[in-house]
């Protein structure tokens, strides 16, 4: 590390001041110091996720930490890392002791621990460590941690993620489909801009997701969410000749005996006001982020041919003069302006519509949208940030809307 640097991005080993006499904690542990580890503040190694919400200016979570040394009590001053392996992440078990760790990790500053070791590995809920409240001891800005108060009042979203509901325009007595939407933000969203007067379905292909979604729409209130464990790129029934009605089908469906979510795979076309599609996506656009996968233009060319399937099943499922709203949380035009073009010219029966809200910026020029559509869509790119307007200090995103116009 370089002692005479200032920020914490420069070293791995806390700073410590010139005149402080901190207890070497680990005086017969040599390897240790050669390895790069501090000597005078025990370790905890949290995944790369909660180390990005760390830069958000979160606390950690129990649920967060790999690895710690042996030792740590409440109330110790502990130096914390992120892990930023390649993925390898998931693979080491939860609970591993510093000295058996061998990854690639980036310090995020010093905090408190608020438990012990074991009991951070025991529980499953709760904070393990409150990150220091001086600028020159963490990294991510030091804002009061919100976790706790006010619970179930409120969530924390971006600001681009919040257009998508408000684009939506949601009505008392819709009934509404998300496609994708654990965690469930969005969903939540629109849940309170009706303040529960409507039916609306939510949807994963992952029943894990959709089962901590069903707790957090519990949490939040969100009475009028269905959550559903089904794979959106097949979920229309295509044989209508015995139509039923998304309040039908609810209503004969069996919970399953493992998880309690409903037995529903597919609706009927036509059975939906409004529809949420915010598809997986290459993310491109996510901020921070401590560290970004490689993709091959092959694999980030799979992600919208995808989409598409995504986008097949919404527009059967939407009804006529039904809105749908396209997001994603990516820069790439191919998941985006050259996906409005390609629902447009597929989907004759898709007209875009303004998102009508003045945040972001129009679509990109050359991507196959005129003037008049570019316009239509909102684009978020923190590439091109007004430092003047806070407004476009955001993660990169993308909105659009359609309503469709007929059953062709």
């Amino acid at each position: 590390p370089d002692s005479s640097g200032e920020n914490l991005s420069d070293c791995r080993i806390p700073l410590l001041p010139a005149n402080s006499h901190s207890k070497n904690l680990f005086p017969n542990w040599k390897k240790r110091e050669e390895r790069g580890w501090p000597m005078n503040n025990r370790v905890i190694i949290c995944d790369r996720f909660c180390g990005e919400a760390v830069l958000r200016g979160s606390d950690i979570f129990v649920k967060g930490v790999m690895c710690a040394d042996l030792g740590i009590e409440a109330r110790d001053k502990v130096a914390v890392y992120a892990d930023v392996n390649d993925g390898s992440y998931r693979t080491i078990p939860r609970g591993l002791v510093l000295d058996k760790y061998n990854g690639r990790c980036v310090f995020l500053g010093l905090g408190k621990a608020c438990c012990s070791r074991a009991e951070i590995f025991k529980s499953s809920k709760g904070v393990a460590v409150e990150m220091s409240a001086k600028v020159h001891e963490r990294a991510g800005p030091a804002l009061p941690p919100l976790h706790g108060i006010l619970s179930g009042k409120y969530m924390l979203q971006n600001l681009p993620s919040m257009l998508v509901a408000h684009a939506l325009s949601p009505c008392a007595g819709d009934v509404i489909l998300d496609m994708c939407s654990a965690p469930g933000g969005k969903t939540s969203h629109a849940a309170s801009l009706v303040q529960n007067n409507a039916t609306i379905i939510a949807c994963d292909k992952s029943r894990r997701k959709m089962v901590l979604a069903r707790e957090f729409f519990s949490d939040m209130g969100a009475t009028c969410i269905t959550p559903l464990a089904l794979d959106s790129t097949s979920c229309v029934v295509r044989n209508n000749t015995n139509w039923k009605s998304v309040q039908d089908i609810l209503s004969t469906a069996t919970p399953s005996v493992k998880d309690g979510l409903l037995n529903i795979k597919a609706f009927y076309p036509g059975s939906f006001d409004r529809i949420i599609l915010d598809p997986p996506c290459s993310a491109l656009g996510l901020r921070p982020r401590l560290k970004v996968d490689s993709m091959t233009v092959g694999e980030l060319e799979k992600h919208a041919k995808y989409q598409r399937a995504f986008v097949k099943e919404a527009v059967a499922l939407l009804k006529v003069g039904g809105t749908m709203t396209y997001s994603t949380c990516t820069i790439l035009s191919s998941e985006n302006e050259r996906m409005v073009r390609y629902v447009l010219d597929e989907y004759p029966c898709m007209k875009l519509v303004p998102v009508n809200i003045e945040l972001g910026l129009p679509g990109l020029p050359g991507m196959g949208l005129s003037i008049e559509e570019r316009n239509s869509v909102r684009r978020f790119d923190p590439s091109k940030m007004n430092k003047v307007d806070l407004d476009s200090d955001t993660m990169g995103f993308f909105v659009s809307k359609f309503i469709k116009t007929s059953n062709g």
